[in-house]
């Protein structure tokens, strides 16, 4: 964002060594973030990686649940959602508890 905002902007600000600046640190900023989200194994593991599935199952079930659903067909496909993310989301806190147990 850093980097579009200077370019848009560049006749606003004249001083040259801090625009490059700005944008190094930004591309800088940017490889290093993505080198993150590229590697997650290091950074994510099984406990972390099951703690943040967890959110996303209750955001399908909330979803689900409040949807405003007319047709028989879809309603089941709804409540079969419902149950296996309920189902999904108890294996793995019983795994994070096994695992957090075993350390």
């Amino acid at each position: 964002m850093a980097v579009i905002m200077l370019l848009f902007m560049l006749n606003m600000y004249k001083d040259k060594k801090k625009n490059i600046a700005i944008l190094a640190g930004s591309v800088i900023l940017f490889l290093g973030a993505l080198g993150l989200v590229r590697d997650q194994k290091s950074t994510v593991g099984d406990v972390l990686w099951m703690k943040a599935m967890i959110p996303h199952h209750s955001i399908a079930i909330l979803t689900s649940e409040r949807a405003d659903i007319k047709d028989p067909e879809v309603k089941k496909l709804a409540e079969d959602i419902i149950k296996a993310q309920r189902k999904e989301i108890a294996e793995m806190k019983a795994m994070i508890e096994r695992l957090e147990n075993e350390k």
